[in-house]
């Protein structure tokens, strides 16, 4: 038989095993095919072939100059080994198959027994799944409709769905490797955690040690390197020590061998030449962040303390404290500035007198901040002080859409269409003003930067060196100040009239808790609470009782707790569930009408960002209903589907999640529990207060909060590459005179 066949371009259709891969990747694969027949042929293609697949092969027969006549695959499909658990959620999650939810989808797997069996009844005898299931006659007629319809792929989704992907999930991994997606998984199944958003490697691990990859599998190997250095990411590093690197990847491993940390330097080796890690010295991290830190060094060190003096700006000093002179007139001679304080010193006092200067010498100015509360809140401050400008938030001026930025240039005129269809020219701006930088994380100030001509427009960063970093990776900020990278001015006088919520909220930065304040509601401490559970007890009474009457603020809108974590008796979940459960009883739904929620993530086709708090106005009563939520300064929108996962309660934040916000009154808990709690934190917790703070937990958690200071501790490559000798102006900010 093998003999008739010659080169031609009829297609044909071989199935068999492969016995034999002499080169495969993702891309494309050579090898030999044992035919059912015994032949052995050779074969090549664009998909990814694995030894001992079943397959079946279309193509053509095609005679390559040094290898001789070959099969050329045009398309492959598999003879996958059942899977129960596969089909099931095949069944429930694919779109197309309506009515099919998990526990019909159980039934029909459990009744068929095999998937050959299942294609049967399906196709040929859905009269026998109604007369033994009791499922719906419309609803098997309308699977059986969908089933042959997607004949050709289901087998492929069955296996995929066996990983529990949802439909999204696989289209996004069919668009990506076609029908060689089989193969590109039993490979390497830790190529998910590149293409399928939500797999990370821990889960993945767990899918693939359940296929038996072996441990010292390479592609576990790098994915696990790379899981460390995103995990320090996550810590708000920019790089990690080639040693450590290998020490928490050995750890994370847990290869059994004697050789393990040869391999798993070798595998770091392959990564830095492939260009999915960079080495610069010592410090491993990714080509992205070093170029990101890269270019916020040269920007600094070529514009940072270069002179653009205003002369056409009127000075209006009268009124300003010393350090405050100093940051207006910096402001009117660099081209970037950097004003810092604590609460209190007068930071907006300044910023408004700055932007007078700006409009009286008819200068276009751009006023933004990281969040939407922290934008709308600076725009109110200074409209209460005669200076009207619209904030933004960086990403909104920018116009980041979810995927990119599309504002290449802050500082050249632009032309876009309105809502309406019309040309809009948008003005250049000769100022940009961002308030509460140290939300400011590296990813963002590059982009932030890449887009500012420094010859025609001034920077002015704005905030509070003190408080926590941003949630991102970097300290922009404070490497900022540490390392004197551009002119910068600090405002340590608290100004008389800040009151005494201001004045203690800065003693915390010295080491202090200042004790409750005689005859002013503003500060209140209650440190006597050693069991959680008193806390709680205590928390509910404070705020829904003692506040609204003493102080005649709302309990919901007004009241503000903040904690230091998600998890434990006094973390933000058990905090939530106990005010939900307080305010409304028993809650059959995720919400209740009136409940306080939270967006965490950045949602720009419903323009609701991070951060933004709002109320449940009304439920959709419908199975799987949404429901309707009135974010302060978004309006009303429709929370429904998987967007659901994007909303949390909100009676109690961290307070990363609270920073750049402000509430009338904050109830900060700091409870022994907390041993991590530091001074950062504590002070960003109680700078969240507008008029009244209360500081509940115990002694000892207070106290080992104020005194712990761990924000110095990130690296980073601006520190890291920063000269030495400058270390030291960081020590005075330590203690605010």
């Amino acid at each position: 038989m093998a003999s008739l066949r010659k080169e031609h371009t009829l297609a044909e259709k071989l199935t068999g095993i492969v016995q034999r891969t002499y080169f495969s990747s993702p891309k494309f694969s050579a090898g030999v095919l044992s035919t059912d027949d015994g032949d052995q042929i050779r074969f090549r293609g664009p998909f990814c072939a694995n030894e001992g697949d079943v397959v079946t092969l279309v193509g053509r027969w095609k005679k390559d100059a040094k290898y001789g006549l070959q099969f050329a695959v045009d398309s492959l499909s598999y003879e996958l080994p059942d899977s129960s658990e596969g089909l099931v959620q095949y069944l429930a999650k694919h779109p197309a198959f309506v009515g099919i939810g998990e526990a019909t989808a159980r039934k029909i797997v459990a009744h068929a027994a095999s998937a050959t069996h299942l294609d049967r009844l399906i196709r040929l005898d859905i009269d026998d799944l109604h007369r033994q299931l009791r499922v719906p006659k419309s609803t098997l007629e309308s699977l059986r409709e969908a089933w042959i319809a997607h004949s050709a792929d289901n087998e492929i989704r069955s296996y995929l769905a066996g990983f529990g992907l949802t439909h999204h999930q696989m289209e996004t991994l069919l668009e990506t490797f076609g029908n060689a997606v089989v193969g590109v998984l039993r490979a390497d199944p830790y190529q998910l955690i590149q293409h399928v958003r939500g797999y990370g490697f821990k889960k993945v691990d767990k899918i693939a040690r359940s296929m038996d990859t072996p441990k010292d599998h390479s592609g576990r190997i790098e994915a696990g390197v790379l899981y460390i250095v995103s995990e320090q990411v996550s810590s708000g590093h920019t790089w990690t020590a080639g040693a450590d690197l290998l020490n928490k990847a050995n750890d994370l491993l847990l290869l059994d061998t004697l050789e393990s940390r040869a391999q798993i330097q070798a595998a770091a080796e392959r990564l830095l030449v492939q260009g999915q890690l960079v080495a610069d010295g010592t410090a491993v991290t990714t080509p992205f962040f070093l170029e990101a830190e890269q270019f916020i060094q040269s920007v600094f060190k070529i514009h940072g303390w270069a002179q653009r003096s205003l002369f056409g700006a009127h000075q209006e000093l009268a009124g300003l404290k010393t350090k405050q002179t100093e940051a207006y007139q910096a402001a009117l001679r660099y081209g970037i500035v950097v004003i810092s304080g604590g609460a209190g010193t007068g930071k907006t006092y300044v910023l408004a007198r700055l932007a007078k200067a700006f409009q009286s010498a008819g200068l276009n100015v751009a006023l933004c901040s990281p969040t939407g509360k922290a934008a709308k809140r600076i725009e109110e401050s200074l409209r209460s002080q005669g200076v009207d400008l619209e904030a933004k938030t960086i990403h909104r001026l920018l116009e980041y859409d979810g995927l990119r930025f599309h504002r290449e240039s802050l500082s050249a005129p632009r032309d876009r269409l309105d809502e309406d269809g019309h040309t809009k020219t948008d003005d250049a701006f000769d100022v940009v003003v961002v308030d509460e930088v140290s939300m400011v994380d590296v990813p963002l100030m590059a982009e932030l930067l890449r887009r500012i001509d420094f010859a025609t427009t001034r920077l002015i960063l704005v905030g509070d060196h003190n408080q926590l970093p941003p949630v991102g990776p970097g300290n922009v900020l404070r490497d900022i100040i540490q390392h004197h990278l551009v002119p910068t001015v600090i405002l340590d006088e608290v100004v008389r009239q800040a009151g005494v919520l201001k004045t203690n909220s800065m003693a915390v930065l010295s080491q202090i808790i200042a004790p409750s304040a005689v005859n002013d509601p503003a500060w209140t401490v209650v440190d006597v609470f050693q069991d959680p559970q008193q806390i709680q007890v205590y928390l509910r009474d404070l705020v829904l009782q003692k506040i609204p009457n003493r102080l005649q603020l709302d309990p919901i809108d007004d009241v503000q707790i903040i904690t230091p974590t998600h998890i434990g008796p006094l973390g933000t979940k058990a905090i939530n569930q106990m005010m939900q459960r307080v305010v409304h009883g028993e809650v059959e739904r995720k919400f209740a009408i009136g409940d306080k929620v939270i967006q965490t993530v950045n949602d720009y086709e419903l323009s609701v960002m991070n951060g933004n708090i709002g109320r449940v106005i009304e439920i959709d009563p419908t199975p799987g209903g949404g429901y309707w939520i009135d974010f302060d300064g978004c309006g009303e929108r429709l929370i429904n589907d998987e967007r659901l996962l994007n909303v949390q309660l909100a009676y109690a934040l961290t307070a990363h999640k609270a920073q750049g916000s402000e509430f009338p009154c904050v109830v900060v808990l700091c409870h022994k529990s907390h041993f991590f709690a530091d001074r950062n934190w504590l002070y960003t917790a109680v700078t969240r207060a507008a008029r009244y703070c209360i500081l509940m937990g115990d002694r000892w958690g207070l106290r080992n909060a104020v005194k712990k200071n761990n924000t110095i501790q990130r690296r980073t490559l601006l520190s890291l590459w920063a000269d030495s000798t400058t270390s030291d102006i960081l020590e005075p900010l330590e203690t605010i005179a």
